[in-house]
Formats: structure tokens, sequence, C-alpha cells
């Protein structure tokens, strides 16, 4: 690239049509599984399925906006990247979050939201899941799930909202996205508390990726979060 061209030119316009993008394959991947029947339950290889949609729309944004309005590297555009050192720093903060983090917004919102059951949904799409069933499971949440979305919300997204806003406006703004990003077929108070506490997980996620310079302490720590929490389901 030349010096009038070393500046990224993508943005939140991108970041919007990507998961709109994704929004639209994903309705289309499920409903393609389940023959169109709008009332029929998705399964979890349904599930699986339409989550492939979605990513095919997070991804895709990324790649277009690095290959069409910044360097062509994810690397060096969104910071697409794990160095050994990465492992240890992630993992502490995944369990981190798990045993400190999430109990302590849970604590918070006790007085305003109760004690909701977030985790219902999840156990009955798991129930009876094994074998392959299971091995897929855990590669799409604890592999897929914080690739993907760790290379838009903290890379394509907090990037194009830290040009605008600053560092602080960016893990803020980028946070709150990923927290309303996670709808659920959930009661309203259970659902409140599930995507404040992805939120300040995100935020979590966010400060990692902004002191490192790049995605993978936030990718490690979003792998170690989602396995610890489907080694509880299946307990």
């Amino acid at each position: 690239m030349d010096a009038a061209t070393d500046e990224p030119r993508w943005g939140l316009g991108e970041a919007i049509l990507g998961f709109l993008l994704g929004l639209v394959l994903s309705s289309l991947f499920a409903s393609i599984w389940v023959g169109g029947d709008a009332d029929k339950e998705l399964s979890l290889g349904g599930q699986a399925f339409a989550s492939v949609g979605l990513w095919i729309g997070l991804v895709g944004a990324a790649v277009y906006s690095a290959r069409r309005k910044g360097s062509g590297s994810l690397r060096k555009d969104f910071g697409l990247e794990v160095r050994p050192v990465d492992l240890p720093v992630g993992a502490v903060a995944g369990v981190a979050a798990q045993v400190v983090l999430v109990p302590v917004v849970a604590l918070i919102l006790r007085p305003l939201l109760g004690t909701p059951d977030v985790s219902g949904p999840v156990e009955d799409l798991v129930e009876g899941a094994e074998g392959v069933a299971v091995a897929g499971l855990f590669l799409l949440v604890a592999v897929g799930a914080p690739l993907v979305e760790e290379l838009f919300f903290r890379g394509l997204v907090l990037g194009a909202i830290r040009r605008r806003l600053g560092t602080v406006g960016a893990v803020v703004g980028s946070s709150v996205l990923f927290g309303l990003a996670h709808p659920q077929d959930l009661p309203g108070d259970a659902l409140a508390l599930l995507m404040i506490s992805l939120a300040v997980l995100g935020g979590l996620f966010a400060a990692l990726a902004v002191r490192a310079g790049r995605l993978g302490p936030a990718i490690v720590a979003h792998a170690v979060f989602n396995a610890w929490t489907l080694v509880r389901v299946f307990e």
C-alpha cells in the first residue's frame, strides 16, 4: 500500500453489512435444515448449521474489509495472531471470567433481576448428545466461535469504533454490541442477565486485545471460557 492508502478505510458500515448478511444466511441455513417448517425446533446439528451461515457473514466482512479497504492482511488489520505467551495469559483470564467476573456481575444484578436460569435452553439442546455430536459441539463452541467472534468484534468492530471514539469508546461500544448480538429464547430477566454478562465479558476480551495489540489473548480467553461452560453443562 502506498502512503496515501496506509490508513484503513473500513469501518462500521462493513461490520453492519457483514452482521446482517450473517443473520440472513443463518436464517436461510436454519430454514433449509428444518425443511422450511417454521414450527420445527432446530436440533444440535441445525444450530451448528445455522451458525455457519452467521460466520460466513462475520468472517466475510473482515476478509472483504482487509482486502478491499485495508492492507489485505487479517493479521495486520485486525491483529489475528496467537503467540505462545498468549496461551497462559488467555487461560488465566478465561478461568477468572468464569470464577470471578460472571458471578460478580450476577451478584450485582441480583436485586434487580433475581437469580434467573440462563442455561436452560443450552441444557435442553445438548440433552442426549454423545460421541461425535459432543466433539463437534466443542469444536464449534470452543474453537470456531472464539476465532470468528474475536476477529469480528475485537478486530473489525473495535477497530472501526476506535478510530472514531478512541480506545475507551471502542472497548465499551464493541462490548455492548457483543452482548446485544447474542439473543436467546429466554424470559426477560434471564435475557437481560445474559446480555449484560456477555457485554462485561466482551469488555474483558477487548481489554486483552487492546493491551496485547493482537487478538491472541482474547481468543484463548474466549475459548477457555466457552469450554468451561460446556463442561459444566455436561456435568
